[in-house]
């Protein structure tokens, strides 16, 4: 009986020294778990590009490129406080501070880069409707010149005409006065005729500036057209791409396999 009390008293006490040897790694995982992954010396990737400091295109260029910087570091310290953890006595724990601390930081950057892609496709659409706004004022002031130019074109023709037919009526006046009453109705109707083909001209410049700018309208419709299915393209691949694209998600890393815990012998 007093063997085995001696026995058992010694077990006490190596449990308790064992104890108190372990308190020290726990205290360090304590501390460990109040730091945040990231680049050593560096605040967190969010506090570095807070919302709205992105003010064009190249900065969101750069930003997307130290992202994935940012996240080979995260992803390498994450994999190194795991093979930590299984030197230490609160492994669960452990792992569990070490993998909440990976998807704070990895959110964290996933934010910074949402907002960075979001800010390139807008400066992307801005700089494409203001290409089509001045390509449409140039279409605009190319038709406004051509209907001035075959307005006066056809001003010019009709003053061509009026003045032919004038002179054609003067010829037919004195021809009619040199004439006799026999010829009187031949040369009416002769006068008539011309008169019909002189009109018939006259109407042919604006028949034709008719024509041009029924053109130039049905040509402006198709741009027009072409300009808002342009749009509407561009807005569904956009949403197919937010659609298409996956969450972040941790990467996955081996694990070490755990030491085997020795068993004190009985």
């Amino acid at each position: 009986m007093q063997l085995f009390f001696e026995y058992s008293s010694r077990r006490v006490v190596t449990c308790a020294l064992g104890l108190l040897a372990l308190l020290p790694l726990s205290i360090s995982t304590a501390q460990a778990a109040e730091q945040a992954y990231g680049t050593p010396g560096q605040p967190t990737f969010d506090q570095r590009y807070p919302s709205g400091s992105i003010q064009s295109t190249d900065a969101a260029d750069e930003i997307l490129l130290e992202a994935d910087k940012e996240r080979q570091v995260i992803n390498d310290q994450y994999i190194d406080e795991q093979r930590a953890c299984y030197k230490k006595f609160f492994v669960s724990s452990c792992l569990e501070a070490a993998k909440e601390r990976n998807r704070v930081a990895v959110r964290q950057v996933r934010d910074v880069e949402v907002e960075a892609n979001a800010y390139k496709r807008q400066a992307k659409a801005d700089d494409r409707d203001k290409s089509l706004a001045e390509q449409h004022a140039k279409d605009e002031q190319d038709a406004a010149r051509r209907a001035q130019d075959q307005k006066e074109k056809a001003a010019a023709s009709a003053r061509k005409i009026q003045e032919s037919a004038a002179k054609q009526k003067q010829v037919a006046e004195r021809e009619t006065q040199a004439e006799g009453q026999a010829d009187v109705r031949v040369k009416a109707h002769e006068a008539q005729v011309r008169k019909t083909q002189a009109e018939e001209a006259a109407k042919a410049p604006q028949r034709a500036a008719n024509e041009q700018a029924y053109k130039e309208k049905v040509k402006q419709a198709e741009v027009h057209r072409k300009e808002v299915e342009a749009k509407k393209a561009e807005k569904e691949r956009e949403r197919a791409a937010k659609q298409q694209t996956p969450a972040a998600a941790p990467a996955a890393t081996p694990l070490l396999p755990a030491s085997p815990a020795t068993t004190p012998s009985k």
